[in-house]
């Protein structure tokens, strides 16, 4: 008897958990052990980072980034059972002190501390979690999706892999840092104009010296280093709040010349 009466108390308290946090709706459904692995090695995974499982199910994703590669793993799942399988199963496999398992919404927890991303979802449920990813992650942290794109925000990579039944489509992108606006260079001895648009990772503006404008080309975020073509030159740089620092011009074989910039707006 109150064995029934603790499950009733818990299907009611998982009921309630729902009403308030209802979460996407998505059937479970496991990564093959040997695909969570290639995910893990697609986002390049070291004992340095904190992955995040979002929907983690039993677990078993969560539990190679610590087994396998050495990281701290948090899986979020809404179904309180799996979460209780995953943490026996993160004791069984040695790795409890590095796996951590929260009974909570997805669209709800906090990814500030996340270096790494790992989902498998649907297409429609990543489009409304991309706002979250894009604003809670740090530029550079990585981002890797089961199956499922992002919409018009297109991957730094995709990658095939082949498993026990049929070909999986994984997805990975690098979080970019922040340049759209006006920037004021200064290029030698030059002072300069630099003028960016942004759409995720892709970047399109111009560059004005000395009242000479001319489009940039090949430019791109990968996370907060950005780099561009202007003039028969490339330029590369670190983007922060209101700067790009550790900036190096290159022009054929001469020696690079650093360059800087400040926001203006």
């Amino acid at each position: 008897m109150a064995l029934v009466l603790a499950a009733v108390v818990a299907v009611a308290g998982c009921a309630e958990f729902r009403a308030h946090y209802p979460g996407p709706d998505i059937l479970f459904v496991a990564t093959p052990e040997q695909v969570g692995v290639e995910m893990l090695r697609l986002a390049s995974v070291t004992s340095q980072d904190v992955v995040f499982d979002l929907g983690s199910g039993d677990g078993r994703l969560v539990i190679a980034a610590a087994r396998e590669f050495g990281a701290r793993g948090v899986g979020v799942e809404i179904d309180a059972p799996l979460v209780q399988t995953s943490r026996e199963a993160a004791q069984t496999a040695g790795v409890a002190n590095r796996a951590t398992f929260l009974w909570q919404d997805l669209f709800v927890t906090d990814l500030h501390s996340a270096t790494v991303v790992a989902i498998y979802l649907r297409d429609d449920v990543n489009l409304k979690l991309r706002p979250k990813l894009l604003s809670e992650l740090a530029p550079g942290s990585r981002l890797v999706s089961h199956d499922f794109g992002m919409g018009d925000w297109t991957a730094d990579r995709v990658q095939r892999v082949q498993g026990p039944t049929r070909l999986h489509v994984l997805y990975f992108w690098v979080i970019p840092g922040h340049a759209e606006g006006v920037w004021q260079a200064r290029l030698g001895a030059s002072e300069a104009r630099l003028t960016l648009t942004q759409r995720f990772q892709m970047l399109s503006g111009t560059l004005s010296v000395n009242g000479r404008e001319g489009a940039i080309t090949d430019a791109l975020m990968t996370g907060d280093r950005i780099t561009f073509a202007a003039g028969g030159r490339t330029f590369a740089g670190r983007v922060t709040t209101d700067a790009i620092a550790e900036g190096t011009i290159r022009e054929g074989q001469a020696p690079p010349v650093p360059w800087a910039a400040r926001r203006v707006r």
